[in-house]
């Protein structure tokens, strides 16, 4: 299972994020407190909207498959790089035959000329029993260019599908009907399919100006006993937030300060710290929608009832 960071509000290091805290990023790639028994060594990604980079619009987008805890490149651009906007993603695969490790899998996706991208953790139960039942879901232009094996960028592409013009920036909820749309297409091809079985599907999806994030799953609790993924599907896979100022280090600690407006909020799969006492959780079947705007950050969580 996979471990995962949204962030949207002021500038933010990304080294702090992803290396310094006791609980980063890419502490969890191979020692997540939430998940004991799951490496997530398949690989690394991010995509970073800086505002004082060239074309500013456009992220900084980073995936390869070499593990982030030695990837010096990734500590270079992490010293240097405080972005507005962020998801980051370390993948976790089990080990089967059909697993691949490649550029194409890693998360998070944005096909060419979009202003969204998206990523993962959970999985599809079955999915292939389902993927020739999205596919008339999906805008042609974006069938093409599903170029990976994983469920996940069928959902990409299916979240697009559902946009008016998926070219152009969308407003937040419209992001967040677009999502909540999708999930109902995947709950009706797995009934349809007759499957049943447990599947995560916690999403992140970013604009550079809106954050949407999902806890969810479909029949939760519903597995076969034999399953290989039983034992980190038990919890429902987790979810936590910080919202507040500006993440930072202040008295020694790195947490979420300032006591006026909202201005920035932190998703995660897990807190980046063990100490927890800043972060919340997420609720079950829930989505939480961030938006930017003169006054800060207006975000809400919503029931994701599909």
């Amino acid at each position: 299972m996979c471990r995962v960071l949204a962030y949207l509000g002021e500038p933010v290091s990304l080294r702090r994020v992803l290396f310094d805290t006791d609980s980063s990023l890419v502490h969890q790639s191979h020692s997540p407190r939430m998940m004991n028994t799951f490496l997530n060594l398949a690989g690394f990604g991010m995509a970073a909207w800086e505002p004082q980079s060239v074309q500013p619009d456009e992220p900084f987008i980073y995936r390869t498959t070499t593990l982030p805890t030695f990837d010096r490149n990734l500590h270079g651009l992490a010293c240097k790089l405080e972005p507005t906007c962020l998801v980051a993603h370390v993948r976790g695969v089990t080990w089967g035959e059909n697993e691949l490790v490649g550029g194409s899998n890693l998360h998070p996706f944005r096909f060419p000329g979009t202003r969204v991208v998206l990523a993962h953790n959970g999985h599809l139960r079955d999915f292939r029993r389902m993927r020739y039942e999205l596919i008339k879901h999906i805008r042609p232009e974006f069938a093409q260019r599903i170029e990976g094996t994983t469920d996940s960028e069928w959902i990409y592409a299916l979240v697009l599908s559902q946009l008016d013009d998926p070219f152009r920036l969308p407003e937040t909820d419209e992001l967040a009907h677009a999502i909540a749309a999708a999930l109902g297409l995947l709950r009706d091809v797995r009934a349809r399919e007759a499957i049943d079985v447990s599947s995560p599907v916690n999403l992140f999806v970013a604009t550079g100006e809106s954050l949407v994030a999902t806890r969810f799953s479909f029949d939760y609790g519903w597995y076969p006993p034999e399953d290989q993924m039983l034992e980190t599907d038990l919890p429902y896979v987790s979810l936590w937030y910080t919202v507040g100022g500006r993440y930072v280090e202040h008295n020694g600690e790195t947490s979420m300060v300032g006591d006026g407006p909202l201005q920035s909020l932190l998703i995660a799969s897990e807190p980046l710290t063990v100490d927890v006492s800043t972060w919340l959780e997420v609720p079950e079947y829930s989505m939480i929608t961030a938006r930017r705007t003169d006054a800060g950050l207006e975000h809400e969580t919503l029931d994701l009832d599909v």
